[in-house]
């Protein structure tokens, strides 16, 4: 029961289920899941260990915060090793694997111009998936979910942008034309611009809500 709730609440931190600052109660989090406190205390200690969640106000755990130079480590190790992985996967998917892919893909699509942040942010965590599984180790694979689960909860901040969406897929687009086409450096380049264009947009709102502050600090003392 603990490792099915732990799955549960990873793969939920992951899509971006969970806000930055929000606060994970242990009856709350037992409520949400129908389990008793017992496994989910275990599964919550868990997931405190590697960093998913800090200690918050209260007995309370919390999803922690972004900061812009956290925010930059994980966009460049993610390029890193996310890049490398897909371009791996690039020579080693078969026609049916391309073709699920290109499922996912088309269900994303769908999401954005529906205007389904949630249901977005599932699939967009699939399409990942659906192409590392075929490049990494199950070591490798647990390190980039791990980063997940960092950046997870703050894809919230940037989703809800029907823009920010439509962009996010054309960088979607090139990595399935260049994982059709059999081109890793083209996989490599279109997750290179799907993570730099998703941290670019974090980075403005993170600096305006910095700004926004500052403002509130200077109104203050005023």
């Amino acid at each position: 029961m603990a490792g099915r709730v732990y799955a549960q609440l990873r793969e939920a931190i992951m899509t971006g289920r969970f806000a930055p600052g929000q606060l994970l109660s242990l009856r709350s989090v037992a409520e949400a899941v129908g389990s008793s406190t017992m496994p989910v205390r275990a599964a919550l200690t868990r997931l405190q260990a590697e960093g998913a969640l800090i200690d918050g106000p209260g007995r309370a755990l919390m999803v922690p915060p972004m900061t812009l130079e956290l925010l930059e480590e994980l966009r460049d190790v993610r390029i890193a090793l996310e890049g490398t992985v897909a371009r791996r996967a690039a020579a080693r998917m078969s026609r049916e694997h391309l073709q699920a892919l290109q499922a996912v893909f088309d269900t994303m699509d769908a999401h954005v111009e529906a205007g389904d942040v949630p249901a977005y942010l599932r699939s967009n965590f699939q399409f990942h998936i659906a192409i590392y599984t075929h490049g990494a180790s199950d070591l490798t694979l647990a390190t980039i979910q791990n980063l997940w689960m960092r950046i997870g909860p703050f894809l919230n901040l940037v989703a809800p942008d029907i823009p920010h969406m439509r962009r996010s897929m054309v960088a979607h687009r090139h990595i399935v034309e260049a994982l059709w086409r059999g081109d890793g450096d083209g996989a490599r380049a279109g997750i290179e611009e799907d993570i730099g264009d998703a941290a670019a947009d974090l980075q403005e709102r993170l600096q305006a809500a910095e700004l926004g502050k500052d403002d509130s600090g200077d109104r203050a003392t005023a």
